[in-house]
């Protein structure tokens, strides 16, 4: 009696667990930029997120649109920084690198939240932008993986 007793109560502990755990999803797409280069975007969908397969792409959450990319050529890169750099209305927020790409940060008149990504290996970046709050940007672009193929 003990050992059904001890069966059933791990049995259901291990149900409630289960429950409890969402798995990670991911989508990714690789898109064939006009300069040559294959692009793989990798998004994890896990709690609600997408992304279309159409350019420019969109990152939706819950079925709502809420940033923007598209690709440019590699040496259009520096004039988004260097706008991003010098406009009155622009505040750089972060930049760095993340998964081997650079990137810039900025805010556009306290309106659109856009990033410029240069992918390492290639000669391509990307421009994300975002009208919904920083935090909503930050958090496309963090689930966001991208790769040069």
């Amino acid at each position: 009696m003990k050992k059904i007793t001890a069966l059933l109560l791990s049995l259901i502990i291990f149900v409630f667990a289960a429950a409890g755990c969402e798995a990670h999803t991911s989508k990714a797409f690789t898109f064939s930029v006009e300069n040559g280069d294959n692009i793989k975007l990798d998004l994890d969908t896990t709690g609600g997120y997408n992304i279309s397969s159409k350019l420019p792409f969109a990152i939706s959450y819950k079925d709502e649109e809420i940033s923007h990319g598209t690709f440019i050529f590699g040496e259009v890169y520096s004039e988004y920084v260097n706008a991003a750099e010098t406009d009155e209305k622009a505040t750089i927020l972060d930049s760095g690198t993340k998964d081997g790409n650079e990137y810039v940060f900025w805010n556009y008149d306290n309106k659109e939240f856009n990033y410029v990504i240069y992918v390492h290996g290639s000669n391509t970046a990307l421009l994300i932008g975002n009208n919904v709050s920083e935090e909503s940007a930050r958090e496309c672009f963090n689930r966001l993986t991208i790769t040069a193929e």
